[in-house]
């Protein structure tokens, strides 16, 4: 099934963006309003399962500060310099694992990587244990266990499944078929738990007749990337993961039409997991999508290949 792509103006300036439209009177009394449920602690904490990925910069200084062992004068007069294991050996990258690395790869040039391999990094030392320190703090995978629970989770509900549980409950609430001004009065009324903003980009989809499954690209790029990066720390082989991505890209190529029309879809998930009504210029949605773009413009990008190539076993 295609989805029809969703862009709009942004409000306020005249550039194009992925996102959702609400007039400039409503959204400048939501966007007060959620300022203000922040500041009196009323947010949600994200679940770190469900978490987007943290800058690589940020991960490193927090390493810096971890308690090291101390180690005791007879401890260093017998210890061994052990030996560094094997790193196994970079398989040659196919045009079909390019399509996977493109999925996701606008987050790989934010962090400054190198979207042409898989998992945006050389297999190093340093590397791999960058991989695994990022697995740790943005989703709490430590082992093969939790890798495969995470993408299970993103697999099967994700954020499209949460912005379904919002629209459900704007439903039970009656919220649904009123008009903006009316909805902020009563949204206030009832106080929900959790983002506001989520619930007000919820609303506006459904105005907008955008069903929570349109956003599935967020959660599905975020599994290419999740199982490339479990094959740099170990968690899968280097075949089973390109497997498991072949599956799931398999799935983005039906769902969507092109390039464009799956980035679309992704910033649209992402400005919902943020709650990011988009405020002004320094929106995290933005930002993101500067990168794309600044991506898309590179004359050697992802975004050359054919999106409706045919994607097959080539490793």
């Amino acid at each position: 099934m295609n989805y029809k792509r969703s862009t709009v103006q942004c409000i306020g300036r005249k550039k194009r963006i992925s996102g959702l439209c609400i007039s400039r009177k409503v959204w400048v009394t939501m966007s007060g309003l959620l300022l203000a449920w922040m500041i009196v602690g009323c947010g949600e904490t994200e679940n770190r399962n469900l978490m987007d990925e943290n800058d690589a910069e940020s991960v490193i200084e927090e390493q810096k500060s971890f308690p090291k062992e101390v180690e005791t004068e007879d401890e260093e007069e017998n210890s061994e310099i052990p030996e560094l294991p094997e790193l196994p050996e970079v398989p040659e990258v196919s045009e079909t694992v390019l399509w996977f690395n493109g999925t996701y790869a606008a987050l790989t040039y934010s962090n400054g990587w190198d979207w042409h391999l898989v998992g945006g990094v050389e297999l190093t030392e340093d590397n791999i244990d960058l991989t695994k320190a990022l697995l740790y703090y943005d989703w709490n995978v430590t082992d093969r266990e939790s890798a495969l629970m995470t993408v299970d989770i993103l697999s099967t509900e994700g954020h499209r499944g949460k912005c379904q549980e919002c629209m459900e409950e704007l439903d039970a609430w009656g919220l649904l078929e009123l008009n903006q001004e009316q909805f902020v009065d009563e949204l206030l009324e009832i106080e929900p738990e959790g983002n506001l903003g989520r619930y007000i980009l919820a609303y506006d989809m459904y105005l907008n007749e955008i069903e929570p499954e349109y956003i599935a690209a967020f959660d599905l790029c975020r599994v290419n990337q999740l199982y490339a990066a479990y094959y740099v720390c170990g968690y899968m082989d280097y075949e089973e993961a390109m497997d498991a991505s072949l599956e799931n890209s398999l799935i983005l190529q039906k769902m969507y039409g092109s390039w464009e029309e799956m980035m679309d879809a992704y910033m649209l998930g992402f400005q919902f997991w943020k709650g990011d009504l988009e405020i002004d210029d320094d929106s995290p949605t933005i930002e993101r999508y500067r990168y794309y773009q600044m991506l898309r413009n590179l004359e050697d990008n992802p975004y050359n290949l054919n999106w409706d190539m045919e994607l097959e076993k080539s490793w």
